[in-house]
């Protein structure tokens, strides 16, 4: 995973802005964090720029936050993965998910 701010930055730069955008914002704040704070600040504005203010903030906030966490190598290169996960040509358009249903006891 040493390349991996390379290839962040290569897709970063071949992506259009629309696809982008949607892209990043389907992303979890945290992973997004990982994979922006491996870029320079210029690109960074940029990504910030196709994000709402909100998402943007909290990926700031997280970056901030990640400073000074002890997160291992090994944590950071899964974040990563998952990232470049996102643009993967057979990638899913929306994660899926599954709720649980609730027995609720009144019933």
């Amino acid at each position: 995973m040493r390349d991996s701010p390379r290839s962040i930055r290569d897709l970063v730069a071949r992506t259009d802005a629309t696809r982008l955008s949607n892209i990043l914002m389907r992303i979890p704040d945290k992973v997004c964090a990982a994979a922006f704070a491996t870029l320079p600040e210029a690109t960074r504005a940029r990504l910030y720029a196709l994000l709402a203010p909100v998402k943007a903030e909290r990926i700031r906030e997280e970056i901030r936050i990640e400073a000074r966490r002890r997160t291992s190598a090994l944590a950071k290169a899964r974040l990563l993965h998952s990232f470049l996960a996102y643009f993967a040509p057979g990638a899913a358009r929306a994660p899926r998910m599954w709720v649980r249903p609730i027995k609720r006891k009144d019933r």
